[in-house]
């Protein structure tokens, strides 16, 4: 009897001691997506929320046109380019819009359409086209606008992409508009962080893109043409709970199934990239799948919290002054920025990494309130945030107080005092 006493006492006390301790919560694992490479970032500040061999520079097919429109709505930002603006149709580009192996709308010779029209019939109906009549407007010919494609793409900081029509179909099947010189089946190529720094450059300069992304078919002249976006609402693979409103897809037997998604929930937007995924018919859905697959991924196990401007970032706000009244400053943000951590998370998982100007380790006063004192890398549970720019780590923070130099003798006294 005594010793089934003890055994239930220590029983006892055995489950309370462990009922005691603190649940430690798992961050969820990342999905197994089955395509060559992936992304997912936040819209505005290209944090990376999901990677998958994304430096890979692989062939993208019609997602090239993102980049087409790109420059278009820097065309008409400029006032160089206007949406009323007619653009006639030549012999090569009527031609070409009719070619059995491409996705077109049909485009009259000598008949002229809108830039706004093109441009519907670009994104919604992957018109190839259409594509290649924008560019020419824009540059006067595709060598041309090759050429302003890869400009384009390093002003962006894309270093390593193949580009060579606005479409993104092969040099050859460009027909009579091919580029000289240039191999026959040489097709654009990006990575897909790439190809994400383009959609998010193209959403936050002009997000009114996604009234035409979402669109999910196309009225062009008399006839009704249906949209490659298949995850958009209504269409076959629309997930409810993921407002998916763009943004373009990209088919080649090179390419195989890719798409560049974005869906915007509790204001919070994501962009997705999905390149090479299995492609065995016209209708098979593994790139919208698999995009699904990341967004949820995102949306269920994440959460975007927010920095305010002027705090303090944990582990990185306590500047050594050299030869100062006070010996300290603290480092504030200078602007507000969010962060997307673990759903289970606190801000409290949020630290960062101070680098002084320069790369010293203290700073001299005088110093003035609000001035620059260095950049925060941010972390997440002791690991670094990444961005698709690794400049965006950087956040610039100032100090929170003014700090005047010591005189000869205050400077003489604290070396006195600082000796015993």
């Amino acid at each position: 009897m005594k010793k089934s006493k003890h055994w239930l006492l220590l029983s006892g006390l055995a489950m309370t001691f462990l009922l005691s301790l603190p649940i430690v919560s798992q961050a969820a694992s990342q999905p197994d997506v089955a395509a060559k490479a992936a992304i997912a970032v936040d819209s505005q500040t290209g944090q990376i929320l999901y990677q998958k061999n994304e430096q890979q520079t692989l062939p993208i097919a019609s997602i090239s046109k993102l980049l087409t429109v790109y420059i278009v709505h820097q065309q008409i930002e400029a006032g160089k380019l206007k949406w009323s603006d007619r653009i006639k149709i030549s012999p090569a580009i009527a031609r070409l819009s009719t070619a059995s192996e491409l996705t077109n709308v049909p485009l009259n010779e000598g008949q002229s359409y809108s830039v706004s029209e093109l441009m519907n019939a670009t994104m919604v109906a992957s018109a190839n086209a259409a594509a290649i009549a924008l560019g020419n407007q824009v540059a006067g010919s595709p060598v041309k606008f090759q050429k302003k494609m890869q400009q384009t793409a390093q002003q962006l900081g894309i270093k390593h992409a193949q580009l060579y029509n606005a479409a993104g179909i092969t040099n050859q099947q460009a027909g009579s508009l091919k580029l000289p010189q240039v191999a026959k089946n040489a097709e654009n190529q990006m990575s897909a962080a790439n190809v994400a720094t383009v959609a998010v450059a193209l959403i936050k300069q002009f997000p009114g893109i996604t009234k035409i992304s979402s669109q999910a078919n196309l009225k062009f002249h008399g006839d009704s043409y249906p949209g490659h976006n298949k995850l958009l609402k209504g269409q076959e693979e629309a997930e409810p709970k993921l407002l998916v409103d763009g943004l373009k897809s990209g088919t080649s037997d090179a390419a195989g199934g890719s798409f560049v998604g974005t869906a915007n929930k509790d204001h919070h937007r994501i962009v997705t990239v999905i390149l090479h995924a299995s492609n065995k018919s016209g209708d098979d859905p593994a790139r919208y799948q698999q995009t699904a697959k990341i967004m949820k991924y995102v949306y269920q196990n994440m959460k975007p919290v927010t920095l305010a401007a002027n705090s303090l970032v944990k582990h990185a706000s306590r500047v050594a002054v050299v030869n100062g009244k006070q010996r300290f400053v603290k480092a504030q943000l200078v602007n507000k920025t969010q962060v997307w951590i673990d759903q289970t998370a606190t801000t409290s998982a949020i630290s960062g990494r101070l680098k002084l100007a320069n790369n010293k380790k203290q700073i001299a006063a005088p110093i003035e309130a609000n001035q620059k004192v260095g950049t925060v890398n941010l972390l997440v549970k002791q690991k670094p945030v990444k961005y698709l720019d690794n400049s965006d780590a950087q956040l610039p923070v100032i100090s929170n107080r003014s700090v005047t130099k010591l005189n000869v003798l205050e400077a003489f006294w604290r070396k006195i005092t600082e000796s015993f």
